[in-house]
């Protein structure tokens, strides 16, 4: 008690109320979070894969560069053209729209059209047929080369169009008319009159007799490898004897990997 006699009494205390346990960060954004740290880490992987893609293609980007470069000595742009027909990271599309600029070397689109493989013309058999067979202004040279991936793309049983191939086989060229005659020999129900061609043209004396003969075999091989390799000596010997073709490679050889320069044939 007090001394005046009043009952003691304590003094009255704030209610303090303790702050609720604060939430950790997985608990206040739930699923949110997570993907927010998912779509983080997509990115940053998309961002270093196409930085690396980059970084991989300076090979390529080099190569183009000096193939257009109209100031480049002339060994290094046609080498440039041939570095890019065998890199595996150049698409046939692409080696085909280079194969058509005619402010190149010709020896550089000749080597640009070589590289392009059956799987342009399995993308758009018909429109690949149609360009070859139709387009107008093109060297000899260049609708000869650009024909033969429509010969591999029948090797490995691609159906291609029988007219825009029979308008190859009507061509003032023996020898194209002779890789057109062998993809028509090769279509599924073939009609025989092609094949026949190609065996009597095997058979008769001519300046063509040699690769009508490496066609003929080429028929009879048992499966689509065995095809293609002999369809690639025909390449060689196209490139070797065609009369529109061989003055391309006049002073200039194939070794490996190199294009070299040779004295030019008299």
């Amino acid at each position: 008690m007090n001394p005046n006699g009043a009952p003691f009494r304590f003094p009255s205390l704030p209610i303090v109320t303790p702050d609720p346990p604060r939430k950790s960060q997985a608990e206040k954004y739930g699923l949110a979070l997570y993907l927010g740290l998912g779509g983080l880490v997509v990115l940053l992987a998309l961002i270093g894969w196409f930085g690396w893609r980059v970084w991989s293609m300076r090979p390529v980007w080099r190569n183009v560069y000096v193939l257009n470069d109209r100031q480049a000595p002339t060994e290094l742009r046609i080498q440039a053209a041939l570095d890019l027909s065998r890199d595996h990271r150049v698409e046939p599309r692409q080696l085909w729209d280079l194969s058509l600029h005619r402010d190149l070397p010709p020896l550089a689109r000749y080597i640009l059209a070589e590289g392009i493989s059956a799987d342009l013309v399995a993308a758009d058999p018909l429109g690949y047929a149609s360009a070859v067979a139709r387009s107008e202004d093109w060297p000899e040279w260049l609708r000869l080369v650009l024909a033969r991936p429509m010969a591999y793309a029948a090797s490995q049983g691609h159906t291609l169009s029988r007219e825009r191939l029979a308008e190859l086989c009507r061509l003032d060229d023996p020898q194209l008319r002779l890789w057109a005659l062998y993809a028509l020999a090769m279509q599924s129900r073939p009609d025989p009159a092609p094949k026949a061609k190609i065996l009597r043209l095997a058979d008769e004396p001519g300046p063509d007799r040699e690769l009508a003969q490496l066609f003929e075999k080429a028929l009879s091989a048992p499966d689509a490898p065995g095809r293609a390799l002999i369809l690639d000596e025909a390449t060689a010997w196209t490139r070797a004897r065609h009369p529109a073709v061989r003055p391309l490679w006049d002073g200039w050889t194939l070794k490996g990997g190199r294009v070299e320069r040779v004295k030019p044939s008299a």
